[in-house]
């Protein structure tokens, strides 16, 4: 290319010859003196490149994170020096903060990082090499994206990943049985501060009395009247569900049956618990000492829907021994009522026979059989057609409430009771319950929990999952806060 470029060059006498190098010259020092510049800016460029890096580094790993990002909230779980809260801590005045892991999740990143936190935990403890490889790999995954208030957790620790996980299970399962529950949420939950618990209840106030005229020196003193206390003692009550696992399970096994195994452990809580809130008695509440569908026996046999399988049922650690259910108090009180014959106006006759308050205010519920919900409250002519009913059951299907009162649908309304209202073996009838739910509590001592131990004389993990809590009532002994329609 050199040989074409100099055949170019007009070198026919010494003084073109001398103008030609000096031109040459010239372009080579032009083409050094760019190829310069060209390098200076790259430099420059580079070092502005480096400045912005670190400048978003110190901006992430800053105390409290940064203010313009979308998962903002997760900020409530870095301390003042920068570092983040994995569990709960209780601050120096006495404020107990959250931890990422423990807390409710925020954003979706959290949430499916306990997720992976939880099944790592699970496996790892069901592992019989003690480790889960594949589970941390996708919690490290998951950490590798961490929004920017928390990336410094992530940053600090080697091999992110098992160095923060902490032992203990994660409340994961206590989230999902609260979330998940049918009757229950129709109550509100109380924290109780011990297994007993004496709750202070006033059943009668002051009383007004004419205020007298002083018609003398020594005018007579107004009449005084006394307010009359009580307390309710409140026993909280364990649930506990059993699985087992073989110790030779490898991870991937346990990987694939984990999310049955949890959603089994959840369902047994929560309809154990809707079970005894409807149908549970401690035989306590009366002078018979019987559980009211004990008779002859008859719990053992009471396998509702199919639900609990034919063994092991009526004994001592029934959950339906737990408390006084809704049906049981309906008993206890003397409120209920044979409803061969119903229609919308025995439903309000029945709703008139409640002590006050009589749920003016929304405070009242339905609990219904499905049976009842479709043979009764879907039938009634009220209803059923467009000029009496803008939404007609006989187009909709459905009903979600009447004068007022929220309908809940139970399979726990048994469909397979007695005439009397109760199982005795025999009979083919349901019912309902009319209740006022701002008179019924559910007392939490402890939420849902997974617990796993090794049974080394098995071969076998055993898992446990237990939630201890109390459902009972703010009434005396004798208000008549809810109605048993039952033969329906």
């Amino acid at each position: 290319m050199a040989d074409r470029q100099t055949s170019n060059l007009d070198l026919s006498t010494p003084d073109k010859a001398r103008k030609a190098m000096h031109d040459l010259r010239a372009e080579q020092i032009r083409l050094k003196k760019a190829n310069r510049n060209l390098m200076e800016n790259a430099d420059k460029k580079a070092a502005d490149l480096l400045a912005i890096q670190k400048r978003v580094s110190e901006m992430e790993n800053r105390p409290g994170g940064s203010t313009t990002s979308s998962n903002a909230s997760l900020q409530k779980y870095c301390r003042p020096d920068g570092s983040v809260r994995l569990k709960g801590e209780q601050t120096r005045d006495k404020a107990f903060m959250p931890g990422l892991l423990q807390d409710a999740p925020v954003c979706d990143w959290q949430e499916e990082l306990q997720s992976a936190v939880s099944d790592y935990t699970l496996v790892k403890n069901l592992s019989g090499r003690g480790g889960a490889p594949k589970c941390l790999a996708r919690v490290r995954e998951i950490a590798r994206k961490a929004p920017v208030e928390v990336q410094r957790i992530f940053a600090d620790a080697s091999g992110v990943g098992a160095e923060w996980i902490p032992d203990e299970m994660l409340p994961a399962l206590e989230r999902n049985l609260t979330a998940e529950r049918r009757v229950a949420a129709a109550f509100d939950t109380m924290q109780l501060p011990n297994s007993t618990t004496l709750l202070p209840y006033l059943s009668t106030g002051f009383r007004p009395y004419i205020k007298a005229a002083a018609t003398s020196d020594d005018p007579a003193q107004y009449t005084s009247s006394s307010m009359v206390t009580e307390q309710r003692t409140i026993s909280a009550t364990g649930f506990a569900v059993r699985a087992q696992v073989s110790d030779d399970a490898d991870e991937d096994s346990i990987i694939a049956v984990l999310p049955t195994v949890r959603s089994e452990l959840i369902s047994a809580l929560v309809d154990g618990e809707e079970d005894a809130i409807i149908n549970g008695d401690t035989g306590n509440s009366d002078t018979s000492g019987v559980h009211i569908d004990d008779a002859s026996g008859a719990l053992a046999s009471w396998n509702i829907r199919g639900r609990w399988g034919a063994s092991g049922l009526g004994g001592s650690a029934d959950h339906r021994r737990a408390w006084i259910g809704l049906r049981a108090r309906a008993y206890d009180v003397s409120s209920t009522e044979n409803r061969a014959t119903f229609d919308a106006d025995t439903l309000l006759d029945d709703r008139s026979n409640l002590d006050s308050p009589h749920g003016v205010a929304g405070s009242l519920i339905l609990i219904t059989s499905p049976e009842a919900y479709f043979k009764h409250l879907l039938a009634m002519d009220q209803v059923q057609t467009m000029e009496k009913y803008p939404q007609p059951t006989i187009v909709s299907g459905q009903l979600g409430q009447v004068y007022g009162m929220p309908i809940i649908i139970s399979e726990f309304m048994g469909g397979d009771l007695n005439a009397s209202g109760k199982f005795t073996n025999s009979g083919a009838t349901s019912g309902m319950l009319m209740v006022n739910r701002d008179r019924f509590k559910i007392g939490a001592l402890r939420g849902a929990q997974i617990e796993v131990d090794k049974d080394i004389t098995r071969g076998t993990h055993q898992m446990v999952a237990t939630v201890r809590e109390a459902f009972f009532t703010v009434d005396d002994s004798s208000k008549k806060n809810l109605k048993y329609l039952f033969n329906l």
